[in-house]
Parts: C-alpha cells; structure tokens; sequence
C-alpha cells in the first residue's frame, strides 16, 4: 500500500527534474512499515536522492539518508527503509544497475521492494507506478554466482518470465482527497475519452523493441561463438590424444620406452561458460516492451473503429 501523498512526492520529483535538465531518470528512498498481520508493506514516507554514479556522488547520497533517517525519527516518522523508488522510461528500467540495487536492498530486508514510474506513460491518462522485486530462485542465484549460466538456469527453472515478481500496489487516499476526486470526476470532460492515440508513443515502443532485438542478436552470437571454440577445443583434444597414441605404437615397435600419460585437461583448459544474465534482462525487457504495445494498441482500436463509423 502506498499513501497518495508519497505517490505524489514519487511523480512531482520526476516531472521537476524532467523539466529541469531532460533526465526522466530520478531515484530516491521509501520508507514505511510493514503490516505482519496483513501481510502488507505500507510506504508512508519518501525523499529524493542525488542521481550520481561518482564515489563523491554516493558518499554524498549515505550522508543525506542518515541525516534524514535522523530528522524523521526526532518528528517521530516512520524512518524504517522498506525500498527504492525509480522513474524509467518506457519500462526500460531492468538493467543490470537495477537488479543490484534491488538485490542490496532484499539483503537488508526481504520484504524490500523496487517502486517503478513511468512519466510517458501517466501522461497518456494512466498513472503507471509499479512494484517489483527479486524472485526467491533469482536472488539465491545472485547471491551464490553474478553471471547466471545456462546449466544454473534449468536447474533452478529461472526464466525472463520469473525474473522478477510483481507486487500489487494500492494507492491510499485521505477522506478530503477522496473528496476531491469525486468532485473532479463531476466536471471531468469525458469526450477526452474519444481521442484517438497518437503515433509517437507506438513508434518509441517499437524502436525500443528493435534495439532489444538486437541485443538478443549479439548475445546469441556469443554464444554461438562459444559453442564453435568449444567444438574447436574438443577436436584439438581429441586429435592430440590420437596422435599421442600413434607416437606410443611406433615407440613400442621400435623397442622405445612409450611417453607417459599426460592429463589432457591441464593441456586443453575448459573454456568459461557464457554468461546469460544480459540475455536475460534483454528478454525480460523485450517482453515488457511488447505487453506495452499491446495494450495501448488494444486502448486506440476501439476508437479508431468508433471514429471510422462516424466519418462514414
């Protein structure tokens, strides 16, 4: 459950350094409690971070938590860390950087969670704010090897689809703010609901689908350039044995003392497996990307449909 109040401190910090410097890419800190009886995690408080990667940066950032950590336990606010919250654009969020940050936070707690929102998206007329975290079989992977191969993959059943888990958010409003949605609702202009959908937001989905594909394609030639020197390898190996083995024949004819056994392993080193957790995240993004475009082509068919028939 997130108060309204806090989802509002979430879109204002975005939409404000949007216009500021063009960067839709804004994080900060939720705080809250949790609810064991209900089983629910509740965000009462939030407060923005600097967006830095330097080390002076994120020094930086430590200070300001605990200083702020500090203030809300003196007003007696709820200062317990129960997660991060990120803007993103167009759910392009599930990198690498992103599964870090929602693993260190799942290390201090489990019940931890990663708020997403998305600013495109709320001003198409949906409010897209969305919780995620790291699924149990993924973050024990993690945990034990940062580059998930395949073996540990099957093992484990891990797929782009289980990647992460998706937690349902309800949005908590105060009886006078209840109050005003409805008296909005009453003067709201519903012929809003006949505008047709504009090309732009279909055409970034999809340049951002290709660009996914194409990471796809470069890890699947690394694999399959793997897969090659691995086959390369092996015929290596198994012509040195062979040829050892002949040398060994001419010696024992000739009355020689035969060369000794070596441990061809020593010789011809494993190669390192390739590492799929890019391809992965790349699929996890492909997906998301697809059920975007879905939806907003399911929203703008009835209206197209509705405005054929009037122009007819």
């Amino acid at each position: 459950a997130v108060v309204s109040t806090q989802s509002t401190g979430v879109t204002r910090h975005c939409h404000h350094e949007l216009e500021k410097q063009m960067d839709p890419h804004v994080n900060g800190v939720l705080l809250g409690l949790i609810n064991e009886n209900k089983h629910v995690l509740e965000v009462t408080h939030c407060f923005p971070l600097m967006n830095s990667d330097t080390d002076e940066g994120m020094e930086i950032n430590r200070e300001y938590m605990l200083e702020m950590e500090r203030s809300l336990r003196q007003v007696n606010i709820d200062y317990q860390q129960v997660g991060f919250y990120q803007s993103t654009y167009l759910n392009t969020h599930c990198d690498r950087n992103f599964l870090d940050s929602v693993f260190d936070y799942l290390e201090e707690m489990n019940e931890a969670i990663a708020l997403i929102y998305d600013p495109l998206k709320t001003k198409l007329g949906n409010l897209s704010i969305r919780a995620f975290k790291l699924s149990v079989a993924a973050f024990k992977l993690y945990k034990e090897d940062k580059e998930f191969t395949a073996e540990m993959l099957r093992d484990n059943k891990l797929t782009y689809e289980n990647l992460f888990v998706e937690i349902p958010v309800v949005i908590k409003n105060s009886s006078m703010t209840n109050v005003l949605l409805c008296e909005l609702d009453a003067v709201q202009d519903n012929t809003s609901f006949f505008t047709l959908p504009t090309s732009s937001y279909l055409e970034k989905s999809m340049q951002l689908l290709l660009g996914g594909l194409d990471e796809i394609n470069q890890d699947l030639q690394k694999i399959n350039n793997h897969q090659r020197n691995v086959y390369k390898q092996q015929t290596s190996m198994m012509k040195y044995i062979q040829d050892r083995k002949e040398e060994n024949d001419r010696r024992v004819k000739d009355g020689l003392k035969p060369l000794p056994e070596e441990d061809v392993s020593k010789i011809f080193k494993d190669l390192p497996p390739v590492g799929r957790l890019e391809s992965l995240l790349s699929s996890n993004r492909i997906a998301s990307h697809c059920d975007m475009i879905e939806d907003h082509v399911r929203s703008g068919i009835g209206k197209l449909y509705l405005a054929d028939s009037f122009m007819s």
